[in-house]
């Protein structure tokens, strides 16, 4: 965006795949769940994965 840092553009992008992915992971658990599929092994790799990105995307802050 104009005007940000690269840094700021860094962390807004880290942030935006971030949320790509939770949706996926909620969209994977939805659908699992209403196909009757939903295991104890799906719960734990959608947690796994869900860990994984919650850990590895640094606070939003204030950007700007």
């Amino acid at each position: 965006m104009v005007g940000e840092k690269p840094w700021q553009q860094s962390k807004q992008a880290q942030h935006d795949a971030a949320d790509a992915l939770y949706r996926a992971i909620i969209e994977t658990l939805d659908k699992s769940r209403n196909q009757g599929t939903l295991t104890s092994q799906v719960l734990q790799e959608l947690a796994r994965a869900y860990a994984s990105v919650s850990t590895n995307v640094p606070e939003q802050g204030r950007l700007g």
